[in-house]
């Protein structure tokens, strides 16, 4: 079941949870600008293991988005969640900068878990209620810095702003308040694609993906790194109604492991 949690944490992170499971909130709405709606399905072996959706707007200036997840089926006899996270910032000069991330989590048994991120000269600011026991694992401050919460790490992503010269080129230095982790992409080729549920046919791009530990973790869980499994995406571009601004949507995330095939596939997705 190893591998499956451990793709369950990388869906959390396309969530905006990220590893700790954490999540939920509100915030404004950005003006007048560009919305992508996606909604996803996860599977393991084709037994669906939970939803999740996400609800993004972009403008010239600032970023907006939601997500929510809910876990369903066997995969909650390890590890349940109703998770709800909203992330709002600012477009800087070299991608972007977080200025609020709530989170909230309903997990097994009732247990709740509140996140908030507040963000001062790119350092960011925690809050959780119950507070984080981390002793011994802290993450230092000096890693915190110029990092990104994890919804701010999927707008990072699928609005394109993170790449290096290729869409699926890019490295997202994600804290979530607990852990200091990494999102490394990049490409593998040009492919054509068609989807079983008829969302999309015609180009894309085959994209490896890598869920790099960093701090924050105990040792054991750091050897993780070694064994986690890769993970694969297509990457569709769609153009957004604003000027420059191409979205870079993973419309299937894929894992091959030792309990078969566990996967993220979009099935809604609406822009502008």
């Amino acid at each position: 079941m190893r591998h499956i949690a451990l793709f369950l944490v990388f869906s959390g992170f396309l969530a905006g949870s990220g590893p700790v499971m954490a999540a939920g909130g509100a915030g404004g709405t950005a003006t007048a600008g560009s919305r992508m709606q996606m909604a996803m399905t996860i599977f393991a072996g084709g037994i669906q293991l939970g939803k999740l959706d996400m609800d993004a707007t972009i403008t010239a200036t600032d970023y907006h988005i939601v997500s929510n997840l809910e876990t369903s089926g066997v995969v909650n006899a390890f590890w349940q969640a109703q998770i709800q996270a909203t992330s709002s910032g600012k477009l800087a000069a070299k991608g972007l900068a977080p200025q609020l991330y709530d989170s909230f989590d309903i997990a097994r048994g009732g247990k709740k878990q509140q996140v908030s991120l507040s963000y001062a000269d790119g350092q960011p600011r925690l809050f959780a209620d119950p507070a984080y026991s981390t002793t011994g694992y802290d993450v230092k401050a000096e890693e915190q810095k110029a990092t990104l919460d994890p919804l701010s790490a999927v707008m990072f992503i699928v609005s394109g702003l993170g790449a290096e010269g290729d869409p699926c080129n890019v490295t997202a230095p994600v804290f979530d308040g607990r852990r200091r982790y990494n999102i490394e992409m990049h490409k593998v080729r040009d492919t054509d694609i068609k989807m079983d549920n008829g969302l999309y046919a015609g180009h894309a791009l085959l994209c490896q993906v890598k869920y790099r530990q960093l701090s924050g973790f105990k040792p054991k869980v750091l050897k993780a790194n070694e064994s986690f499994p890769i993970i694969n995406a297509w990457v569709v571009r769609y153009p957004s109604s604003v000027a420059g601004r191409d979205y870079v949507v993973p419309v299937r995330v894929w894992a091959d492991t030792s309990y078969g095939v566990i996967s993220v596939v979009a099935n809604s997705l609406k822009i502008d």
